[in-house]
């Protein structure tokens, strides 16, 4: 279905106004002890920062990226040149006006090479936008990719980008390194599982084994029934794991290598069951992995009491940790997905209910994780837990598909089987 500028706008807008909220939010936290500074306090803010880690750098450059991004793609302008420059300037006023703000607030530093650096994030994002947007080489390239091997649909796509939000979380902080003693030191959790050093956590390799096979479930969500799934999505789970070897603090351990293999062959077994069945496989692997996880005993032995202000125990840390825990609701986003993929006969009361168990289940487990060693109960995850489950539902040509296919249930009362259109 396509649409209209005037349409599309207010989708364009939304998600540049909420990453937007996010960036005043984290730069001005914890929003309290303002105080006006003095005239020499200024000063700062237009002086190069002296002690400056390159992990600060990175951090400062990539968070701007997605606004530069956002704000190409909102633009007015149809010059690809336009388009660049609204990016840079947006960015850049967004960046000054948060520095000067942080002036009043004596837990935060204003630096003028923030300011750069934001600046080239949000002009690396503009660019990044003219190089994918539509009727560009690249967005034609991924285009044809697409028609070959993905299903038509919202639902397909969404699915796809589940995969690549699971890759992500794996791979955090999606820094790599290629130094000899790093590799040896990201390995050393796999050489001690191999020699028996240290004894295997099954509860670990429970949830690879879950959330493998049900990812394996959405996988034939958006591959076409033609390709080989199982083998493609064995060489996509395995490159993962490799890949996490390079990247800074995340070792590969023998419970995400083990599970990995477990989850695997538990996925063609799955294929062999009838579509519906497979896919509420799918659903009970993920809340069974889930609560694994939200069960599992920490590796200190100290107690935390529960957390009532969101984010409170994330922003202390870098903004790479923040997307970190966002992109770790991504079961949530799954449950979605597996769920729509049921074709429910009335979506609203799915969504509805659904997000009102997933907010009770997981303040239930949060709130179990006072009593656990090693956790730390946050109402941040019950939260992120209910707007992942959400965030499907406000991708508006996705809802549009659902809204079709519900209506056309209501009119014939059961969908025809082998219809061609479902199976694309």
């Amino acid at each position: 279905m396509m649409y209209s500028n005037e349409q599309a706008k207010p989708f364009y807008w939304l998600p540049l106004v909420i990453y937007g909220g996010l960036l005043v939010y984290g730069t001005l936290y914890p929003w309290h002890d303002w105080r006006v500074p003095l005239e020499s306090e200024w000063r700062p803010i237009f002086e190069h920062g002296s002690n400056v880690s390159y992990s600060d750098i990175f951090t400062n450059i990539v968070v701007y990226i997605p606004f530069g991004f956002l704000l190409a793609r909102a633009a007015i302008f149809r010059s690809p040149i336009a388009q660049i420059f609204a990016a840079l300037i947006g960015g850049v006023m967004l960046s000054f006006l948060l520095e000067s703000l942080q002036v009043y607030l004596p837990s935060r530093v204003s630096s003028f090479l923030d300011l750069a650096l934001n600046g080239a994030g949000a002009l690396a994002g503009g660019l990044l936008f003219i190089v994918v947007r539509p009727q560009g080489w690249v967005y034609e390239s991924l285009l044809a990719l697409r028609q070959a091997y993905i299903r038509s649909g919202a639902l397909a796509s969404a699915s796809v980008f589940l995969l690549g939000l699971w890759a992500l979380s794996q791979t955090s902080p999606w820094v790599p390194s290629l130094d000899i003693s790093g590799l040896r030191q990201e390995l050393k959790p796999l050489w001690y599982a191999l020699t028996r050093q240290i004894p295997l956590d099954f509860g670990q390799i429970a949830v690879y084994v879950l959330t493998v096979m049900a990812l394996g479930t959405v996988s034939t969500i958006a591959l076409k029934s033609c390709k080989s799934v199982f083998w493609w999505f064995a060489v996509f789970v395995g490159a993962v794991l490799l890949f996490k070897i390079p990247v800074v603090g995340r070792p590969l351990s023998g419970e995400a290598l083990v599970g990995a293999g477990i989850g695997i062959i538990g996925f063609a077994l799955l294929q062999k069951l009838p579509p519906k069945a497979a896919v509420l496989s799918g659903i009970v692997a993920l809340l069974g992995a889930v609560m694994i996880d939200e069960l599992r005993i920490g590796t200190t032995w100290l107690f935390s009491s529960f957390n009532w202000i969101p984010f409170k125990g994330h922003l202390t840390g870098t903004v790479i940790g923040i997307a970190d825990t966002i992109i770790g609701a991504w079961p949530f986003f799954a449950l979605s997905l597996l769920v729509l993929h049921l074709r429910p006969q009335r979506p609203r009361r799915v969504l509805v209910w659904g997000g009102i168990g997933i907010l009770v289940g997981m303040f239930a487990l949060e709130w179990n994780q006072q009593y656990l060693a090693g956790r730390y109960p946050d109402i941040t995850d019950a939260l992120l837990a209910l707007l992942a489950w959400w965030l499907p539902w406000f991708y508006m040509p996705l809802r549009l598909e659902v809204r079709k296919h519900s209506r056309y249930f209501c009119k014939d009362r059961i969908l025809p089987k082998n219809n061609p259109r479902e199976a694309q």
